[in-house]
């Protein structure tokens, strides 16, 4: 799954998109193409970003960089961020915004709205062991390190749900 990053190491720089619904091979096919020729014309202050990229459970856009820890770039951080986006739109797929949390339920990645949350987990759909997915990790190295995947009693989600989550389990989280 990381292969891709073999040659990087734990300080490089994470981003994280994630779709709305898996990928077919045709759109991850097409994505494969697009990101390729878009890698070379990535650069920061005219010199090629050292970039890598994969597809985590294909309905995850991992994408890394190792150049920009000494040469940062707002405009080369947008050029990728255009890319991903650009490449999103000719497939038609949706790039879940910062209103949506992506857990894992029945062995899928589900969407849900985080205005849906205090129902979910009124109604026991979501408890403190639902494994949550933090697309917030900056570093390859939390990524290797296993931190992609937590249960949600470990997340900002517990912390405010909380009162919710101890009346449902009767312990401290």
């Amino acid at each position: 799954m990381l292969d891709a990053f073999l040659s990087f190491p734990d300080s490089a720089r994470l981003w994280l998109m994630a779709f709305h619904r898996p990928l077919t091979d045709l759109e991850r096919d097409r994505l494969v193409d697009g990101f390729e020729a878009f890698r070379p014309h990535w650069k920061v202050h005219g010199t090629p970003i050292e970039s890598g990229w994969t597809l985590l459970e294909n309905q995850l856009l991992a994408v890394v960089e190792n150049t920009m820890g000494t040469q940062p770039s707002g405009c080369s951080i947008d050029a990728m961020l255009r890319q991903s986006m650009k490449l999103a739109a000719m497939l038609e797929l949706e790039i879940l915004d910062a209103q949506s949390v992506l857990v894992r339920a029945d062995g899928k990645l589900l969407v849900v709205a985080k205005g849906d949350l205090e129902s979910l987990l009124a109604s026991g759909n979501l408890d403190a062991t639902t494994p949550v997915l933090d697309l917030g990790l900056l570093e390859l190295g939390q990524l290797r390190a296993g931190q992609l995947e937590r249960s949600l009693a470990k997340t900002w989600i517990a912390r405010k749900y909380r009162a919710q989550l101890e009346s449902r389990v009767g312990a401290n989280l």
